[in-house]
Protein backbone atom coordinates (compact mmCIF):
# COMPACT_ATOMS: atom_id res chain seq x y z
CA UNK A 1 0.00 0.00 0.00
CA UNK A 2 2.79 2.12 0.72
CA UNK A 3 4.65 1.26 -2.23
CA UNK A 4 1.17 2.60 -4.59
CA UNK A 5 1.08 5.61 -2.46
CA UNK A 6 4.61 6.91 -3.67
CA UNK A 7 3.58 6.37 -6.73
CA UNK A 8 0.44 8.51 -6.23
CA UNK A 9 2.41 11.08 -4.60
CA UNK A 10 5.12 10.95 -7.96
CA UNK A 11 2.51 11.45 -10.32
CA UNK A 12 1.03 14.38 -8.48
CA UNK A 13 4.32 16.09 -8.54
CA UNK A 14 4.83 14.96 -12.17
CA UNK A 15 1.49 16.85 -13.47
CA UNK A 16 2.09 20.02 -10.85
CA UNK A 17 5.33 20.28 -12.13
CA UNK A 18 5.95 18.95 -15.51
CA UNK A 19 8.00 16.01 -15.50
CA UNK A 20 8.10 15.42 -19.15
CA UNK A 21 11.21 15.07 -20.94
CA UNK A 22 12.59 18.62 -22.30
CA UNK A 23 10.53 19.89 -25.71
CA UNK A 24 13.18 20.43 -28.50
CA UNK A 25 12.69 23.08 -30.90
CA UNK A 26 14.05 24.95 -33.97
CA UNK A 27 13.66 28.79 -34.33
CA UNK A 28 14.58 30.42 -37.81
CA UNK A 29 16.06 33.89 -37.58
CA UNK A 30 14.05 36.61 -38.11
CA UNK A 31 14.71 39.03 -40.82
CA UNK A 32 13.30 42.48 -40.20
CA UNK A 33 10.22 44.11 -42.31
CA UNK A 34 10.98 47.28 -44.45
CA UNK A 35 8.62 49.88 -43.87
CA UNK A 36 8.79 53.30 -45.52
CA UNK A 37 6.46 56.50 -45.60
CA UNK A 38 6.83 59.62 -47.06
CA UNK A 39 5.58 62.69 -45.52
CA UNK A 40 3.20 63.44 -47.81
CA UNK A 41 1.72 60.49 -47.25
CA UNK A 42 0.77 61.00 -43.23
CA UNK A 43 -0.63 64.79 -44.51
CA UNK A 44 -2.60 62.86 -47.25
CA UNK A 45 -4.18 59.92 -44.49
CA UNK A 46 -4.93 62.98 -41.80
CA UNK A 47 -7.29 64.69 -44.16
CA UNK A 48 -8.60 61.12 -46.05
CA UNK A 49 -10.41 58.95 -43.97
CA UNK A 50 -11.94 57.04 -47.00
CA UNK A 51 -9.60 57.16 -50.08
CA UNK A 52 -10.14 55.10 -53.24
CA UNK A 53 -7.18 52.38 -53.48
CA UNK A 54 -6.69 50.07 -56.81
CA UNK A 55 -4.08 47.22 -56.19
CA UNK A 56 -2.12 46.70 -58.94
CA UNK A 57 -0.09 43.43 -59.46
CA UNK A 58 2.42 41.91 -61.57
CA UNK A 59 1.72 40.69 -64.80
CA UNK A 60 -1.97 41.03 -64.48
CA UNK A 61 -4.08 40.76 -67.92
CA UNK A 62 -7.36 41.25 -65.44
CA UNK A 63 -10.39 42.68 -67.71
CA UNK A 64 -13.30 44.19 -66.23
CA UNK A 65 -15.72 41.91 -67.20
CA UNK A 66 -13.35 38.07 -66.84
CA UNK A 67 -10.48 37.17 -64.43
CA UNK A 68 -8.77 34.36 -66.46
CA UNK A 69 -5.84 34.76 -64.50
CA UNK A 70 -4.31 31.47 -62.22
CA UNK A 71 -0.72 32.83 -61.48
CA UNK A 72 -0.13 29.79 -59.51
CA UNK A 73 -2.81 30.94 -56.97
CA UNK A 74 -1.78 34.45 -56.56
CA UNK A 75 -4.62 35.50 -56.95
CA UNK A 76 -5.78 34.45 -54.02
CA UNK A 77 -3.66 36.41 -52.26
CA UNK A 78 -4.51 39.12 -54.17
CA UNK A 79 -8.18 39.15 -53.52
CA UNK A 80 -7.21 38.56 -49.45
CA UNK A 81 -5.17 41.94 -49.85
CA UNK A 82 -8.10 43.69 -51.28
CA UNK A 83 -10.73 42.33 -48.49
CA UNK A 84 -8.70 43.35 -46.27
CA UNK A 85 -8.66 47.04 -47.67
CA UNK A 86 -12.35 47.15 -47.23
CA UNK A 87 -12.10 46.15 -44.03
CA UNK A 88 -9.92 49.11 -42.85
CA UNK A 89 -12.17 51.91 -44.57
CA UNK A 90 -10.76 51.90 -48.12
CA UNK A 91 -12.81 52.03 -51.09
CA UNK A 92 -11.27 49.28 -53.53
CA UNK A 93 -11.43 49.99 -57.01
CA UNK A 94 -11.97 46.88 -60.03
CA UNK A 95 -8.51 46.55 -60.95
CA UNK A 96 -9.60 44.72 -64.37
CA UNK A 97 -11.92 47.95 -64.78
CA UNK A 98 -8.84 50.51 -63.78
CA UNK A 99 -6.59 48.31 -66.53
CA UNK A 100 -8.90 48.72 -69.05
CA UNK A 101 -9.15 52.77 -68.57
CA UNK A 102 -5.35 52.44 -68.28
CA UNK A 103 -4.49 50.66 -71.48
CA UNK A 104 -7.18 52.83 -73.34
CA UNK A 105 -5.79 56.13 -71.83
CA UNK A 106 -2.15 55.04 -72.81
CA UNK A 107 -1.11 57.58 -70.38
CA UNK A 108 1.72 57.37 -67.60
CA UNK A 109 1.39 60.45 -65.67
CA UNK A 110 -0.92 59.35 -62.77
CA UNK A 111 -1.71 62.85 -61.81
CA UNK A 112 -3.89 62.70 -64.76
CA UNK A 113 -4.87 58.91 -63.84
CA UNK A 114 -6.53 60.28 -61.00
CA UNK A 115 -9.12 61.79 -62.85
CA UNK A 116 -10.01 59.54 -65.54
CA UNK A 117 -9.97 56.65 -62.80
CA UNK A 118 -11.23 58.13 -59.25
CA UNK A 119 -8.47 56.60 -57.66
CA UNK A 120 -6.27 58.53 -55.06
CA UNK A 121 -3.56 55.43 -54.12
CA UNK A 122 -2.12 52.99 -56.18
CA UNK A 123 -1.08 50.17 -53.77
CA UNK A 124 1.14 48.04 -56.38
CA UNK A 125 2.42 43.92 -55.74
CA UNK A 126 6.08 44.55 -56.47
CA UNK A 127 6.45 40.57 -55.58
CA UNK A 128 5.44 38.06 -53.88
CA UNK A 129 8.42 35.58 -52.95
CA UNK A 130 6.91 31.90 -52.04
CA UNK A 131 10.56 30.09 -51.54
CA UNK A 132 12.63 32.38 -49.31
CA UNK A 133 15.15 29.68 -47.72
CA UNK A 134 15.68 29.44 -44.06
CA UNK A 135 18.25 28.04 -42.08
CA UNK A 136 20.13 27.35 -38.67
CA UNK A 137 22.01 24.51 -36.89
CA UNK A 138 20.35 26.23 -33.26
CA UNK A 139 18.06 24.09 -30.85
CA UNK A 140 16.00 25.50 -28.33
CA UNK A 141 15.49 22.96 -25.15
CA UNK A 142 12.80 23.68 -23.50
CA UNK A 143 11.39 22.92 -19.76
CA UNK A 144 9.16 24.35 -17.19
CA UNK A 145 12.06 25.93 -15.95
CA UNK A 146 14.34 27.29 -18.40
CA UNK A 147 15.25 27.55 -22.44
CA UNK A 148 18.88 26.49 -23.52
CA UNK A 149 20.03 26.93 -26.72
CA UNK A 150 22.99 24.49 -28.57
CA UNK A 151 24.57 23.98 -31.93
CA UNK A 152 22.68 20.84 -33.69
CA UNK A 153 24.71 18.71 -35.88
CA UNK A 154 22.86 19.27 -39.18
CA UNK A 155 21.98 22.65 -40.41
CA UNK A 156 17.85 22.95 -40.14
CA UNK A 157 16.25 24.67 -43.54
CA UNK A 158 12.52 25.53 -44.29
CA UNK A 159 11.10 28.10 -46.81
CA UNK A 160 9.83 31.66 -45.42
CA UNK A 161 7.95 33.82 -47.49
CA UNK A 162 8.23 37.30 -48.23
CA UNK A 163 5.73 40.55 -49.80
CA UNK A 164 6.94 44.07 -51.62
CA UNK A 165 4.43 46.65 -52.27
CA UNK A 166 4.83 49.96 -53.59
CA UNK A 167 2.21 52.94 -52.77
CA UNK A 168 1.56 55.51 -54.95
CA UNK A 169 0.04 58.82 -54.41
CA UNK A 170 -1.77 59.56 -57.60
CA UNK A 171 -2.77 63.37 -57.00
CA UNK A 172 1.02 63.97 -56.64
CA UNK A 173 2.46 61.28 -59.33
CA UNK A 174 4.94 60.43 -56.51
CA UNK A 175 5.97 57.17 -54.46
CA UNK A 176 4.69 57.30 -51.06
CA UNK A 177 5.17 54.41 -49.87
CA UNK A 178 7.81 51.22 -49.67
CA UNK A 179 7.63 48.02 -48.34
CA UNK A 180 9.21 44.61 -47.66
CA UNK A 181 7.73 41.88 -45.43
CA UNK A 182 9.26 38.30 -43.88
CA UNK A 183 7.54 35.27 -42.86
CA UNK A 184 9.50 32.83 -40.82
CA UNK A 185 8.75 29.17 -41.20
CA UNK A 186 7.07 28.35 -37.63
CA UNK A 187 6.61 31.87 -36.10
CA UNK A 188 6.67 29.90 -33.02
CA UNK A 189 9.22 27.43 -33.26
CA UNK A 190 9.02 24.17 -35.06
CA UNK A 191 9.07 21.05 -32.81
CA UNK A 192 12.21 18.62 -34.18
CA UNK A 193 8.70 16.03 -35.11
CA UNK A 194 8.06 18.92 -38.06
CA UNK A 195 11.06 17.82 -39.74
CA UNK A 196 11.29 15.22 -42.79
CA UNK A 197 14.88 13.35 -42.72
CA UNK A 198 16.26 11.82 -45.24
CA UNK A 199 19.42 9.86 -45.09
CA UNK A 200 21.10 8.17 -41.89
CA UNK A 201 23.35 9.37 -38.83
CA UNK A 202 26.40 11.82 -40.62
CA UNK A 203 24.08 11.87 -43.78
CA UNK A 204 20.81 13.14 -42.62
CA UNK A 205 19.91 15.63 -44.21
CA UNK A 206 16.49 17.96 -44.37
CA UNK A 207 13.52 17.06 -46.90
CA UNK A 208 12.76 20.51 -47.83
CA UNK A 209 9.31 21.96 -49.13
CA UNK A 210 9.65 23.40 -52.52
CA UNK A 211 7.29 26.60 -51.43
CA UNK A 212 5.30 27.75 -48.20
CA UNK A 213 1.15 26.51 -48.80
CA UNK A 214 -1.05 28.55 -50.06
CA UNK A 215 -3.28 28.44 -47.16
CA UNK A 216 -0.63 30.11 -44.44
CA UNK A 217 0.26 32.61 -47.60
CA UNK A 218 -2.96 34.22 -47.67
CA UNK A 219 -2.84 34.41 -43.52
CA UNK A 220 0.71 35.97 -43.90
CA UNK A 221 -0.87 38.32 -46.24
CA UNK A 222 -3.87 39.53 -44.49
CA UNK A 223 -1.43 40.76 -41.35
CA UNK A 224 0.98 42.31 -43.98
CA UNK A 225 -2.32 44.31 -45.23
CA UNK A 226 -3.04 45.18 -41.95
CA UNK A 227 0.73 46.54 -41.44
CA UNK A 228 0.58 48.51 -44.62
CA UNK A 229 -2.56 50.41 -43.39
CA UNK A 230 -1.13 51.00 -39.49
CA UNK A 231 1.66 52.42 -41.30
CA UNK A 232 -0.21 54.71 -43.83
CA UNK A 233 -2.00 55.67 -41.09
CA UNK A 234 0.32 56.20 -37.72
Amino acid sequence: MKHYTRVYIALAICLTFSCSSPKEIVKFPTIPDEEFANPNLKEYFKSTKTPNIVLRVPNNNDKATTNTSTNNGNDLLYNAIEKELLRNGFSVRDRGLFNELLNKSQNSDYSKIKQLTNTDLILEVVNIDRSVLYSTNKITQITSKSEKEKIGSIDFKEKGASAEYKLVLVKNNEIAGSYKFNYKPCPDGCELTYFKFTGKHSDKKIQLRETVEINTLEEFMKVTTKKLVESFKH
